[in-house]
């Protein structure tokens, strides 16, 4: 990492953290009420902060949390030697959010006070606030941010790694300094991961000779990637996304591994409909999942149906996190 100005180290190691860094001085001090209870109604099944973090300056690396008006929190956080093929076929921060929620437990909850005392000073920000960068800058660091939900407005308060920058307005240092606490006197529970073509490749392939009862599996080599091609038809080396697995110099087995499921549908559903938006990694599910479910007819009717294997290249650190996966859990 090169530095355009002394930075302390610091700084960098802030950035990864889960709260928020912030150095730009604002415009006054707010006081924190002491023990002051807020009436301020919290809205309904909203996202109320957004901390997120992304750099692929050495491979991938990234975070999201998500803040609920309720005072749950989901998060996931991804890192491995890789990058994402195509970012732009890849999730929204909503959409990342909707499968945390659908798919995975809370990994912490505020307190509704503290959420509430947040919520109070947050009303108060002063959107039009201008944006202050600090004039050093650290290469590759990454982007570290925390973004509020005002009136249905996402605005961001602070900003740390490559630049480091806060909205110049007391209420929203406020802000930034109540929700570092929360996180602090939160007791934070291993977070999820989710593998989309936002950090990864992720596919769903038809197809029609199926020579095997094996549904579910890790890829870890060539041989076993030599065995899915007999097992399905299916030569995932001819796609651009495979280079260099089995390469004798540059084998990407190394470090990566290949998580495929046979899956079956009628075939009134195309391809798009059964497509896989994700791989999700977490305690209580671990396999591909869907931003909306196939709508399949539950009539009693027979139809024909077709089959298809979803695909996905996933961290090969530590195979046991896909036990759950491999036992259809």
């Amino acid at each position: 990492m090169k530095l355009t100005k002394t930075v302390a180290s610091a700084l960098i190691i802030a950035t990864l953290c889960c709260g928020c860094t912030k150095t730009a001085e604002t415009t006054g001090k707010v006081s924190d009420g002491g023990d002051k209870e807020y009436d301020e109604v919290l809205p309904e099944d909203e996202v109320l902060i957004v901390c997120g973090y992304r750099n692929e300056a050495w491979g991938h690396q990234s975070s999201m949390t998500y803040v609920m008006s309720d005072g749950k929190v989901y998060s996931s956080r991804e890192e491995f030697e890789s990058y994402p093929l195509d970012p732009s076929k890849g999730l929204t921060d909503e959409q990342r959010k909707d499968l945390l929620v659908k798919y995975t437990d809370p990994v912490a909850e505020f307190d509704e006070k503290d959420l509430k005392k947040i919520y109070h000073y947050m009303l108060q920000i002063d959107t039009d606030a201008e944006f202050v960068y600090a004039d050093e800058y650290a290469c590759d660091a990454g982007t570290h941010y925390t973004n509020v939900n005002i009136d249905g407005e996402f605005i961001r308060i602070s900003e740390a790694g490559d630049r480091t920058g806060n909205l110049k307005d007391r209420f929203a240092k406020k802000v930034d300094k109540l929700i570092d606490a929360a996180f602090a006197s939160a007791n934070i529970k291993d977070k999820a991961s989710v593998y989309s073509n936002s950090e990864s490749f992720i596919t769903t392939i038809r197809c029609s000779d199926i020579k095997t009862t094996e549904l579910r599996r890790i890829i870890t080599s060539t041989e076993e990637l030599e065995a899915f091609k007999k097992d399905t038809g299916i030569n995932l080396l001819k796609y651009d996304a495979f280079d260099y697995f089995g390469d004798p110099e540059y084998d990407k087995f190394g470090y990566i591994c290949i998580a495929v499921e046979i899956v079956s549908y009628p075939d009134y559903l195309s391809v798009e409909d059964v497509s896989a938006d994700a791989f999700i990694v977490s305690d209580s599910y671990t396999g591909f999942a869907y931003l909306e479910d196939p709508v399949i007819d539950v009539s009693e009717m027979e139809v024909k149906e077709n089959m298809y294997v979803h695909v996905v290249q996933l961290p090969a650190y530590q195979l046991s996190d896909y036990d759950l996966f491999l036992n259809g859990s």
